[in-house]
């Protein structure tokens, strides 16, 4: 249970931080540049900026599917209810 709460928190805080929100932008993930880019840049910036699958692989660390799934849903309704 604690692995769960940690590996979502850790989803919460790599989605949702200021600090990795600038870092993000300084590799070159900005919102305003996003028609230009190519499919990859896309997918790639969909999935370092969503909770539901930023939670997935994340949660994956711990080799469990299920455990996953569930760190990606609460990852969601918690991100969710603090934006």
């Amino acid at each position: 249970m604690i692995e769960i709460l940690g590996l979502t928190c850790l989803t919460i805080l790599f989605v949702a931080s200021e600090p990795l929100i600038i870092l993000k932008r300084y590799i070159g993930f900005k919102e305003e540049e996003y028609d230009n880019w190519d499919n990859k840049k896309r997918f790639i910036f969909r999935l370092i900026t969503c909770a539901l699958c930023s939670g997935f692989w994340i949660g994956m660390i711990s080799l469990s599917i299920y455990k996953a799934a569930i760190i990606s849903v609460l990852s969601e309704l918690i991100y969710k209810k603090i934006k």
